[in-house]
């Protein structure tokens, strides 16, 4: 109950860290939202039938790629965004502002995915694409290293292992994006296609850093 009544004591500039949450939510809820924008309608000449329009829908596939894509990832942010803010207990200015930014990035999402649906074979919409969610994992990574660094704005019993792995979770984001932005100037195909990497590093992560640490796997536990 103590937690619960600092978590909700006002901070920096009277903010709390449940309106700042409220805000990112709602910012988060728009961005979702206006990536349908994206989908755009066939345009059939003379009189429609079924196989006008269903050769009309296979022809705007790529606009069903680019939502799908940008749905998935902007679920991707506000999980990792979700998470880091169930930790915090307070918030500052610095915070607030770092925040602010990360979610200019995040509304403006569906620009860029507009972008790559109408002119995803070309270079700049997939470096664009590319750079603005580049961007905000690197200040999702900010964010997260400013709340935790010296348990700043977590509590002290905070395990600072979760905030290497939210931190390295945002620093790959970022790291895929700004190599597909290189892939791009040669095939941006290419590049939109090395984006799967994203959904495979997690689990390639968890792998990984869970032998490290000597934690039991899968077998293990159900054998248990």
């Amino acid at each position: 109950m103590e937690k619960d009544k600092d978590r909700s004591k006002s901070t920096a500039m009277g903010f709390t860290v449940e309106r700042v949450s409220a805000l990112s939510d709602g910012v988060f809820a728009v961005a979702i939202t206006l990536l349908v924008v994206s989908i755009a309608v066939p345009t059939i000449r003379g009189t429609v039938t079924n196989s006008k329009l269903v050769h009309g829908l296979a022809q705007i596939w790529p606009h069903f790629f680019s939502y799908v894509l940008s749905f998935v990832i902007i679920g991707m942010f506000w999980i990792s965004h979700h998470a880091l803010f169930s930790v915090i207990r307070r918030v500052d200015k610095t915070l607030i502002w770092i925040n602010m930014f990360y979610l200019l990035l995040i509304v403006f999402m569906p620009y860029p995915t507009n972008l790559l649906s109408l002119f995803g074979q070309t270079t700049v919409a997939t470096v664009i694409y590319a750079a603005v969610l580049g961007a905000a994992g690197l200040l999702q990574a900010a964010m997260g290293f400013y709340a935790t660094r010296g348990h700043r704005l977590v509590d002290d019993e905070f395990d600072m292992r979760y905030a290497g792995e939210y931190l390295r979770n945002s620093v790959v984001m970022s790291v895929v994006f700004a190599i597909s932005i290189g892939i791009a100037f040669a095939s941006p195909t290419a590049a939109q296609f090395f984006w799967i990497v994203l959904f495979a590093t997690p689990l390639l992560e968890r792998l990984v850093f869970r032998k490290k640490r000597g934690e039991p796997g899968v077998e293990t536990q159900e054998a248990v």
